[in-house]
């Protein structure tokens, strides 16, 4: 193997990562602002809409609806989802800080060195955790979603002229984390081999 190229391609690896983690910084951020104007101006917002998403639920609406809506209850959750979003941007930017650290020894061409697999085992971990905290999060905000409405609306044909019911789950951080703790173990191999090859020069 190309010694070189592979410290290059580290290097490049870790510029892009350094870039994605100003993105990741800067949707933090708007998050972070648009938090305090969804309190203030949150039910505003919702009352010009026509065709809410509530949770797992998206309405059709014919003419005026805010009888059957709590829109504060409404706001609770846009401030829900927008916490989710910054609890998964947070997860990200620690994703991005950890797989930097491993860089570190490739980008010098010592892509086994001691330590890096323990590195991944702590990724894995920042997945599965923060995967698992954000996915709470969301649906957390779809129950709150679900709240803001009087069901009964469904069936009321003068208010609504179609609904859809939208499931979803993602298992995103459990196929990562697992992914990552299976490279881990490579890793930890490749670290032992090349402690013997040390030991044997």
């Amino acid at each position: 193997m190309n010694n070189e190229r592979f410290k290059k391609s580290a290097v490049v690896i870790d510029r892009i990562l350094k870039i994605v983690r100003g993105f990741v910084i800067a949707g933090i951020i708007v998050c972070a602002i648009f938090i305090p104007l969804t309190a203030i101006l949150g039910e505003k917002i919702i009352a010009d809409a026509s065709s809410p998403k509530l949770g797992l639920i998206t309405v059709k609406l014919i003419g005026d609806y805010h009888d059957y809506l709590d829109l504060a209850g409404v706001k609770g959750s846009i401030i829900v989802m927008l916490v989710t979003v910054i609890i998964t941007l947070v997860v990200v930017w620690l994703c991005i800080n950890k797989l930097r650290e491993i860089l570190v020894p490739m980008k010098d061409g010592r892509p086994f060195e001691a330590g890096v697999s323990g590195k991944i085992r702590q990724l894995s971990w920042i997945v599965l955790i923060g995967g698992a905290v954000a996915e709470i999060c969301r649906t957390v905000g779809n129950i709150f979603e679900m709240k803001a409405i009087d069901l009964s609306l469904l069936f009321n044909p003068s208010a609504v002229s179609s609904f859809s019911f939208n499931y979803s789950i993602s298992l995103w951080f459990l196929i990562g984390a697992l992914i990552l703790f299976v490279l881990s173990s490579v890793f930890r191999y490749g670290e032992e081999l090349q402690r013997e090859s040390d030991e044997t020069l």
